[in-house]
């Protein structure tokens, strides 16, 4: 009697099924941030269902130790998902999120963005702090007006020269020498450059909505192109100059640079940053 009592305790048990066998999200701690946007279950152990999560518009999961995304490509009405400070590196379960118009994905471990790459809906992108070279799947996202990819590996950026609604760019901190990728992003009011190995700056020149303009620790000495594009600005009616923040410190600035360019940007208005002794990374 006893050994068919748990006999049918261990069918029972396996009828209900382990939750890494059944339940929609293999990772505990990414079903925990799912839960609690799905008032009918939260606070309780009752299996979430795809029914349960295909309404879902928002989840807020930074920093919950998350590894794998599994399950998520169930929250198909989902426009706004932060992930940052997670442990993920495989995005394949989001490549479907078409509703997708927010996306936080800073500090983690991602290298691969082909999956984002038919997200065409997205505005908001942050991949800052990861592990990424390869921009190309981003090519097609032009609806973006705020990236940020600070702090990977990026030494070429030109996956980005069909993102003309850009209104914000965050590249410091990688590899980039060359900016002529950056040429037609002319919505641009805010670029950060700083911390990468740029001497050229004549790729801007033609960026006149700029209004900050990170550079430090760079391999700039000459600022004629900044200079040339605050007195273009001063010829028309709607000027950028009086407002532009330039934050140039840990810069081999020349003599010329620093003393008559420099000058010469401040008597225009913009507000110029500048620390000779500032510490290059």
């Amino acid at each position: 009697m006893l050994c068919a009592s748990s006999a049918f305790a261990a069918v029972l048990l396996a009828a209900q099924g382990s939750p890494s066998a059944t339940a929609l999200f293999r990772d505990r701690n990414l079903e925990a941030a799912v839960r609690e946007g799905v008032h009918a279950k939260r606070g309780t152990d009752q299996p979430l269902t795809a029914e349960d999560v295909k309404g879902l518009s928002e989840i807020a999961a930074k920093g919950r130790g998350i590894r794998d995304l599994a399950g998520l490509e169930h929250c198909a009405a989902l426009a706004s998902l932060d992930l940052s400070g997670n442990e993920v590196s495989d995005l394949t379960p989001l490549a479907g999120l078409k509703n997708l118009q927010a996306l936080f994905l800073a500090r983690n471990r991602v290298r691969d963005l082909k999956p984002l790459a038919g997200l065409s809906g997205l505005q908001y992108l942050d991949l800052s702090d990861n592990d990424i070279s390869d921009l190309s799947p981003l090519g097609g996202l032009t609806r973006l007006n705020t990236l940020s990819l600070a702090n990977n590996k990026i030494s070429e950026a030109g996956a980005l020269s069909g993102l003309t609604r850009l209104w914000s760019l965050y590249l410091g901190g990688n590899e980039l020498s060359t900016l002529g990728a950056l040429k037609d992003l002319r919505q641009l009011s805010t670029l950060s450059l700083s911390r990468n190995r740029i001497a050229d700056l004549s790729p801007l020149s033609g960026l006149s909505e700029l209004k900050f303009l990170f550079l430090e620790n760079n391999r700039i000495e000459d600022l004629g192109v900044l200079v040339a594009m605050a007195r273009k600005d001063g010829e028309k009616e709607k000027r950028f100059a009086p407002y532009w923040r330039i934050y140039l410190s840990g810069n081999p600035l020349k003599e010329g640079a620093r003393k008559s360019q420099m000058a010469d940007l401040k008597a225009m208005g913009a507000t110029v940053s500048f620390d000779s002794e500032s510490k290059r990374e």
